[in-house]
């Protein structure tokens, strides 16, 4: 995969409001695969070190080479759009965005990801534990209540118990208590399930929950109660617009060039 298809590949899942670059540095490096050079001067450039791709064998793996792109195109959107720029690059919006990119590249066979069997298993493995969590959660949540019930009987200091003897902490108890109480459903895993217990509004954790029955990811499913996007005006349309299509005549220009000289060498030309 080159640069000019990695490029062309990644403006298939988003129509960028900014312009951007896509450099292999031919290099090799141990820290990164890849980063995100986001310049006062207007520059914007994704860069891949390509070399750590390379497979021992021969070849590229172009599927891990990709993801990095999607990873580096996820904090020029952070960055652009959404106008999110602090210290610390790599927060819940980057990891939804990633995400959503990364869910629109399998759709459309950009990204593969070749699970086996075994690995497979695993994964669902790991899931009904995070299930388990959350049932487990919302069981503890009940057995609270029904010990605060048995303390205020017998004249005992709640909060003493549940520290002192129970060995839970405040913060557990709360959350515990608020997921027994919401009734929460048993399909969801234990970190979808503590994005639900920190929502306040109904709608806004009915959201949550629904986005992890789906199969969103957890970062996905806390970005569903967020702010929309402001609408971009019809300008900024025009402006994509325009270079969508100056794109597509370059690609067009490309391909004539190429039938011309493979003409040319039929001697048809």
């Amino acid at each position: 995969m080159t640069q000019e298809q990695v490029k062309e590949n990644l403006l298939k899942l988003h129509d960028c409001a900014e312009e951007f670059t896509v450099i292999f540095s031919g290099k090799k490096s141990k820290k990164v695969n890849g980063l995100y050079k986001y310049a006062s001067d207007g520059k914007r450039e994704i860069i891949i070190h390509n070399w750590n791709f390379h497979k021992d064998g021969g070849g590229v793996d172009d599927n891990l080479l990709f993801y990095t792109a999607m990873h580096e195109l996820a904090h020029h959107i952070q960055y652009t759009e959404h106008k999110q720029k602090s210290a610390r690059a790599h927060t819940q919006l980057f990891y939804s965005i990633l995400d959503d990119l990364a869910d629109t590249a399998e759709k459309q066979g950009l990204y593969q990801m070749d699970i086996g069997e075994d690995t497979q298993k695993l994964i669902d493995e790991a899931r009904d534990i995070s299930r388990e969590i959350a049932k487990l959660q919302r069981r503890l949540g009940e057995a609270i209540n029904s010990l605060h019930e048995k303390c205020e009987k017998e004249g005992l200091r709640f909060e003493d118990v549940m520290e002192r003897k129970a060995q839970i902490s405040r913060q557990t108890m709360e959350r515990s208590k608020k997921a027994s109480f919401l009734d929460l459903p048993d399909d969801i895993g234990a970190d979808i399930q503590e994005a639900a217990i920190k929502e306040r509004d109904d709608d806004k954790r009915e959201a949550i929950i629904h986005a992890g029955q789906s199969g969103k990811s957890v970062a996905q499913a806390k970005r569903a109660t967020a702010a929309p996007v402001p609408q971009e005006d019809e300008t900024v349309s025009l402006v994509k617009e325009k270079r969508r299509l100056e794109r597509t005549i370059e690609s067009l220009k490309r391909r004539l060039d190429e039938v011309e000289e493979h003409l040319k060498s039929k001697g048809e030309l």
